[in-house]
């Protein structure tokens, strides 16, 4: 209750509805925020097992039954868990500490080949005169300790590829078990948009797994043919951060250039150029290739939106970002057309022609 500028009183009546909207927001968002890590991994499940429905759909146009698509995805995934357990938790605890002794060594081959007196030296010397790379014994422990952190993420990836899964072979039910919750006007537009979201995101999720591969592939043939120390670390990390656009090629390009001082300055060059070879190759061909025009992102978009993610759910934020923000030009022209002039959705639709070309346009 209340007094206007004339006396007169002002009565505000908010209902019992109002108030249990409002408390059962507060506990969702109290639920949102305690399992948010679980939300992330369940989003990046659900991306996965979109990845998979080209397969799905293949074995249903030649008219086999489900379970042999069920069947190729658990194959999928369980060489993936075989190579994690096989190659890239062994290979990562028994290269990271020998990599992290080396980082004396390290220190002494960069200044060596640097010029007396010159200010890279002078900048070299600083950078380098950390604890690290005098005693590394300290951060040698810390790296040891990690291996809980490491059994941890070991079984979240083990979660993310049991729920991908049961999405793959649940999650067509699952969806038209949600879907009917809706009136049946809104139900042609959420299947628009799912068809063409889940295109978007089948290409994207493929295509990063598959460029991310042949990254680290590429990276232990070059380390190995040029005899650089750690090359199956370095190539993990490659793989790794080929995920992460942008900055991922200088996080794995940087530390493979640096180790391979240890070799020669010229193993060191051909690292950076090889490196860099790859990189324009990967932006300039694999990836148009793969992904088509289906992720139409500029570069300014793409490094926005991963800084936000990164702060604010980490790496996982990173990986999930890009193809959420690449949807929401689906969600403009199937949701957002009645409120918005048409000039805007014809010279958002020219600028993306114009950046990325022309393509083929959906049904209406």
């Amino acid at each position: 209750m209340a007094e206007n500028g004339s006396g007169s009183r002002v009565d505000v009546t908010v209902s019992w509805a109002t108030l249990f909207r409002v408390g059962l927001a507060c506990v969702l968002g109290y639920f949102i925020v305690v399992l948010h890590r679980f939300l992330l991994l369940l989003v990046l499940a659900l991306l996965l097992a979109i990845a998979f429905r080209p397969l799905m759909q293949w074995v249903a146009n030649r008219g086999w039954p489900k379970w042999v698509g069920s069947l190729a995805c658990a194959l999928i995934l369980a060489g993936s868990t075989a190579l994690v357990c096989g190659i890239l938790v062994p290979t990562v605890g028994s290269q990271a500490p020998a990599f992290v002794e080396k980082l004396p060594e390290l220190k002494q081959h960069v200044l060596k080949w640097l010029p007396e007196g010159s200010r890279m030296r002078a900048l070299a010397t600083e950078a380098l005169s950390q604890r690290p790379f005098s005693d590394p014994t300290p951060l040698l422990k810390r790296v040891m300790s990690w291996g809980g952190a490491l059994v941890g993420h070991v079984i979240e990836f083990f979660v993310v590829l049991i729920l991908a899964f049961y999405f793959v072979v649940d999650g067509e039910r699952i969806y038209r078990w949600l879907i009917a919750f809706f009136p049946e006007h809104y139900r042609r537009k959420i299947d628009r948009t799912a068809d063409e979201f889940t295109s978007v995101v089948g290409h994207y999720i493929a295509g990063n797994l598959l460029t991310s591969v042949l990254a680290a592939v590429y990276a232990f043939a070059v380390l190995q043919i040029l005899h650089v120390p750690a090359a199956a670390l370095l190539a993990i990390l490659a793989g790794v951060f080929d995920l992460l656009p942008i900055i991922g090629f200088f996080l794995f390009t940087i530390p493979a250039t640096l180790i391979a001082l240890t070799v020669s300055p010229n193993a060191a060059v051909l690292v950076a150029l090889l490196y860099g070879a790859y990189h324009l190759l990967e932006n300039y061909v694999i990836v148009p290739k793969v992904y088509g025009n289906r992720l139409r992102l500029s570069t300014l978009t793409v490094l926005f939106w991963c800084l936000a993610a990164g702060l604010i759910a980490g790496v996982i934020g990173v990986i999930i970002v890009l193809p959420l923000v690449a949807s929401y030009p689906i969600i403009e022209r199937i949701w957002l057309r009645p409120y918005l002039e048409c000039e805007t959705l014809q010279e958002h639709q020219e600028i993306d022609d114009n950046e990325h070309g022309e393509r083929q346009k959906p049904a209406a």
